[in-house]
């Protein structure tokens, strides 16, 4: 009777339900069999971190089942770990899957051999993609904090003060109290170049808004879009800690947690900047990463520091070029 209503809700779409269906049964009625069922309505959910977690609940027990295989691998490559997914997804083919209605849709796969030759591809792409930025990480990673001294940088055609500007972004010159209140607050040191810029010009729509990608491959997206920095100004809808600050992008959008949301692009939250401890260190100098939130939250490194990236910064006629 479970099992026939699984399979209604699952060819319906309604994900949620399995979910909640299988997490309301006692412990020892949750079957190894509806665990991986589980994992299957959360990877449609894209809650795929929550479907690998739930997997490693059963790996020891159920992993030569070609269901789990095949769920543990999608759940690998939507995380942007498609290299590690493809000896997944050989073994869900040996144990005899080809044919699949696994994610409802008209664009999913319906064969193993399609996944595979997606992980195939982009397998060798992504280990290129990580070990590039393994190598700038590691070279960036014992720099000194970055030159904060903006004297003799040429803002002309460099922030866009319109009147939306100005009424969501740009907010009033802050003081160093305010700036360690939201320093306190996000529980990060703010880089002296972030805190030196604020103080010029706290926030605000870009004109020069776009930032070349560094790792320059064609499968590689070429650049990024950065409409706007977030300033310190809590009165300002779009700052740091404002009502849609740093803490917001985590929690509503579930951006990983790596550092501060500190830039957005032009997609309406799709996509976001954000200053990266990973490590470094709540205390230390942080990188500049793009995360594209529909890729899987896939994180793409930009720039050693925070200087780094607005010296980045191009305007549109350039990025046309790239």
């Amino acid at each position: 009777m479970l099992s026939a209503q699984l399979n209604e809700w699952h060819q319906a779409g309604q994900n949620r339900h399995i979910c909640e269906a299988i997490e309301a049964l006692p412990a020892e009625e949750r079957s190894d069999e509806l665990i991986c069922l589980q994992a299957r309505a959360l990877n449609n959910l894209s809650q795929h971190r929550e479907a690998l977690a739930t997997l490693e609940s059963i790996r020891t027990t159920y992993a030569d089942n070609p269901w789990f295989c095949l769920r543990y691998g999608i759940a690998l490559f939507e995380l942007n770990r498609e290299d590690e997914s493809i000896a997944w997804f050989v073994r869900a083919q040996e144990g005899g899957l080809e044919e699949i209605d696994e994610t409802p849709g008209p664009y999913a796969p319906k064969t193993l051999s399609k996944w595979l030759t997606f992980a195939r591809r982009r397998g060798p792409q992504r280990l290129e993609k990580n070990a590039f930025e393994a190598q700038l990480r590691a070279q960036t990673r014992v720099t000194t904090p970055a030159d904060a001294d903006y004297s003799h940088f040429d803002f002309t055609d460099f922030w866009d003060d319109c009147e939306y500007s100005q009424q969501s972004y740009i907010g009033a010159t802050p003081t160093d109290e305010e700036i360690a209140e939201v320093e306190t607050e996000l529980g990060y040191r703010l880089p002296e170049a972030y805190k030196a810029l604020i103080k010029i010009h706290n926030g605000g729509l870009l004109t020069r808004n776009g930032f070349e990608n560094p790792l320059q491959r064609d499968w590689a997206s070429p650049g990024f879009a950065v409409e706007s920095l977030y300033g310190v100004d809590r009165t300002r809808h779009y700052s740091l800690c404002g009502e849609m600050g740093s803490q917001f992008w985590l929690d509503e959008w579930g951006y990983p947690a790596i550092g501060v949301a500190i830039a957005d692009g032009i997609s309406g939250g799709h996509d976001m900047i954000f200053l990266d401890y990973s490590d470094c260190g709540p205390q230390g100098e942080p990188c500049v990463v793009h995360i594209a939130q529909e890729s899987g939250y896939e994180i793409t490194w930009l720039a050693g520091n925070f200087r780094d990236f607005i010296n980045g910064l191009l305007p549109p006629e350039e990025m046309e070029e790239i």
